[in-house]
């Protein structure tokens, strides 16, 4: 089903754009298309995500990894007594980072692990008593999004945290539910009345950004976001925004569900992936043009998902009641990709690279894609891409903030061939 343009407004939107989709009844589960992960107690599963192989999820006091594309599953010991849910997982050069929150008590912040979770030790120097709903690693930089002292950040190598910005507080925005980077650009989900926040390099702090445009509306709070190379989309307890450069004009999408407690993002190149929970349910959709329509896959009743991540061809959700996983090999292909007759691989932009490289490819058959790097004796250096994507053309960003001064090769292998491209870095450079 795709939403049609609806050029009657309600009266409340003004001349706000809007979108319209048929509205969902959640009556009918689709649950033979998912499968419970076997591995993962039947607990809440809070957040999933994923970098190439390895997969994280956080639960009630535990985190799940699984190294090898979810064939199998650790579990880790207890993050810290009295933590109740662990919000977000994240994994960068082979350490856990944990965020943590503690229902009805002062919070516990960060935790990190540096043997998947067999022990953990406190990460919080300067943060303080903080819940934490989210995390993003970028470079050498964690970001925290907490549950009412606004962003963090700390860097991964040397000193303590310290707070990212000060218009939180004066916008009423201090509970910030997510934080996501794009390119250059980070977005954070704050505030109960329809507000983004983006921040740039080289900004002295953030620049609010109203959903509906020229006006706040109270009662409307940004829950997830998700950046797909071409363009931006906002998860709301009222429905989905999309923009080009993740700020006004924002185009409002209304699926019919009101109010939605949860929504969730994944990404396969540029298809997006949303996950909207209604008290009585979860919807999950499907766009191939960047969150401007969207077509129903699963309507799944009674169910509630808190985060979605897609690993290759499978696509994960975090739910009450455990960690569960569906196929989208057949759905996640872009229709009316004429397919290049060979494989292509080179950097896109400048060379000497800085510290987020982006590579473009041609790929003359849709599959899994691995990208290593390599220095001048052939040893791989930073983390690997491991990634399922389409035919045809397709863009990924590779970070090396921590590569030293050097010449390096990247390779591309996809469909049992191979492609390489030179990479020259000057100096290692830090945001």
């Amino acid at each position: 089903m795709r939403p049609a343009t609806d050029t009657r407004l309600p009266l409340w939107l003004g001349a706000i754009a809007v979108v319209l989709v048929a509205p969902v009844a959640l009556v009918a589960p689709a649950w033979a298309q998912w499968t419970q992960v076997p591995g993962v107690t039947a607990s809440n599963v809070f957040s999933v995500s994923t970098i190439g192989d390895t997969i994280v999820a956080g639960a009630d006091s535990v985190a799940y990894v699984s190294t090898n594309a979810g064939v199998t599953w650790k579990r880790s010991v207890r993050v810290a007594a009295g933590v109740t849910s662990v919000r977000r997982v994240r994994v960068h050069n082979g350490r856990l980072y944990a965020g943590t929150d503690r229902f009805d008590s002062p919070g516990q912040g960060v935790f990190v692990s540096d043997d998947l979770g067999d022990t953990w030790s406190a990460f919080n120097q300067g943060l303080g008593s903080n819940d934490i709903i989210d995390l993003l690693i970028r470079g050498d930089s964690l970001y925290a999004a907490t549950d009412g002292a606004g962003v963090w950040v700390r860097n991964l190598i040397t000193g303590t945290w310290g707070r990212f910005g000060d218009i939180f507080a004066p916008e009423q925005s201090n509970v910030v539910n997510a934080i996501v980077a794009g390119g250059s650009r980070l977005l954070a989900c704050a505030g109960p009345n329809g507000t983004v926040f983006f921040r740039d390099p080289g900004q002295a702090d953030w620049t609010i950004s109203l959903l509906f445009n020229d006006r706040f509306f109270a009662g409307v709070e940004a829950q997830s976001a998700a950046w797909n190379g071409r363009g931006w989309v906002v998860g709301s307890n009222f429905g989905v925004f999309h923009s080009a450069t993740g700020q006004s004009p924002w185009t409002f999408v209304d699926f019919g569900l009101h109010p939605l407690v949860f929504t969730a993002f994944a990404t396969l190149g540029t298809d997006l992936f949303v996950s909207l929970g209604a008290p009585n349910g979860t919807l999950i959709a499907l766009s191939h043009d960047d969150g401007v329509t969207w077509q129903n896959l699963d309507t799944l009743a009674f169910a509630q998902t808190y985060d979605l991540a897609r690993q290759g061809t499978n696509l994960y959700a975090g739910r009450v009641g455990g960690l569960w996983r569906r196929s989208i090999a057949s759905v996640a292909s872009v229709p009316g990709v004429d397919a290049p007759s060979h494989l292509a691989f080179a950097i896109a932009g400048a060379q000497p690279v800085g510290d987020r490289v982006r590579f473009k490819f041609e790929l003359p058959e849709a599959g899994t894609i691995a990208i290593e790097v390599f220095d001048v004796i052939g040893r791989r250096v930073g983390d690997g891409i491991r990634e399922a994507r389409p035919a045809g053309h397709g863009e990924i960003e590779w970070d090396a903030a921590r590569l030293p001064a050097g010449v390096y090769h990247a390779r591309l292998s996809a469909a049992g061939e191979g492609a390489t491209t030179r990479l020259v870095r000057i100096a290692a450079g830090r945001r």
